[in-house]
């Protein structure tokens, strides 16, 4: 399971997220691989609270949202270099409930982005939806659409998949994020997928050699079906 911190001390958006919210982080960070989601600026206080201590839009009133970064082995995620990392979480958290995401180069930057709830939009610089990057808006139009049973599944099925995580894909001992992984499996590998396992089936059990012999556990959300070798039908 992913872990949430707060690194929002001293900011004017001081205050810690709903319980909801902090769920939705973590579950949607977990369900992507990601180890910890780390509260840049978290909740203020709602309009008319005395001695309001509060800036800009309504959206973080009262912990409904938050700007976050996200963290895998200590190493804050840049969604310039690693795109699909972030692709897969805002999908994930749109599924999961979130309805207002933002994000930009211009916006906070490349390492952080904006999730929490109120209404449904998604943004990019001077919070405006016109700049919202196209992989923002097409990674949450995603999870909107998806329903639950299916979203952590993707593509892979049983049998042959390839591996299409852009910066490679961890093997754990066990099918969650509190298992240690013994490798990264490079972008383009092809795999067997012999069983999936977790709530809604997202983490694969998986044969790199295709011997008959169990390596360990991915999550399935990185495989896609490996083409027959006659070709895609």
């Amino acid at each position: 399971m992913a872990t949430l911190v707060y690194n929002n001390a001293g900011k004017t958006r001081n205050k810690k997220l709903k319980p909801q919210l902090e769920r939705l982080l973590t579950d949607a960070a977990g369900a992507v691989g990601i180890d910890k989601v780390s509260v840049t600026s978290g909740g203020q206080d709602r309009i008319g609270t005395p001695n309001a201590r509060r800036t800009g839009s309504t959206r973080h009133d009262d912990g409904e949202a938050a700007d976050i970064q996200l963290l895998d082995d200590g190493d804050v995620l840049d969604f310039d270099a690693q795109r699909s990392r972030f692709e897969a979480f805002v999908t994930e958290a749109a599924r999961l409930g979130a309805t207002g995401i933002g994000a930009g180069v211009t916006y906070m930057g490349t390492k952080t982005i904006h999730v929490g709830f109120g209404t449904k939009l998604v943004w990019g610089a001077g919070g405006r939806a016109v700049n919202a990057p196209a992989w923002l808006k097409a990674a949450a139009a995603k999870g909107w659409d998806q329903p639950p049973a299916v979203a952590a599944l993707a593509k892979a099925h049983i049998g042959r998949n390839v591996v299409m995580a852009r910066n490679g894909l961890k093997l754990r001992g066990g099918p969650g994020l509190d298992f240690g992984h013994s490798t990264t499996l490079k972008s383009g590998l092809e795999l067997t997928v012999t069983s999936f396992h977790g709530a809604e089936g997202e983490w694969a059990l998986v044969d790199l050699d295709d011997d008959g012999q169990l390596d360990g556990f991915v999550f399935a959300a990185f495989l896609t079906p490996a083409e027959p070798e006659d070709g895609p039908s």
